[in-house]
């Protein structure tokens, strides 16, 4: 094998790894999915859709953009646009943290940069629990 085609398919290789790597750890965690649909800006979930083994569940609607994540905290919830703030990418969640897959932007579960190139917060919308049900308020 001559030197340029050791050095391209090396190359090559390394980057799948990389590439590999990425997926590898968005599979990391499996979260459920809660599929609604909006009224008057409001998404409605049902508190019993969290277990004690689970605190963390992908809001999704064909009417969003994005999927939110929802999080069970001690006393309330966060909900989280799955939205990278630094180009705009979909987002993964792992057991530990959000990822960018495209860039390698991460956030820990209250929307803060832990890792650049994402210099902002992701966004937050406002929650709330009423009989049993949690609000999510869209923008």
């Amino acid at each position: 094998m001559k030197r340029r085609n050791f050095i391209k398919k090396g190359c090559a290789a390394c980057a799948g790894l990389a590439g590999l790597s990425f997926l590898l750890e968005s599979c990391g965690s499996s979260l459920p999915i809660f599929k609604t649909t909006p009224e008057k800006k409001l998404l409605f979930i049902p508190e019993d859709k969290f277990t004690a083994d689970n605190h963390h569940l992908l809001v999704r609607s064909k009417e969003l953009e994005n999927d939110i994540l929802l999080i069970k905290n001690k006393n309330d919830y966060t909900a989280l646009n799955m939205k990278c703030t630094h180009e705009g990418f979909a987002l993964t969640v792992t057991d530990k943290q959000i990822v960018c897959p495209a860039h390698g932007s991460t956030f820990d579960f209250s929307g803060h940069v832990t890792k650049e190139p994402a210099l902002r917060p992701l966004t937050t919308f406002t929650t709330e629990i009423k009989n049993n049900t949690i609000i999510i308020h869209l923008p």
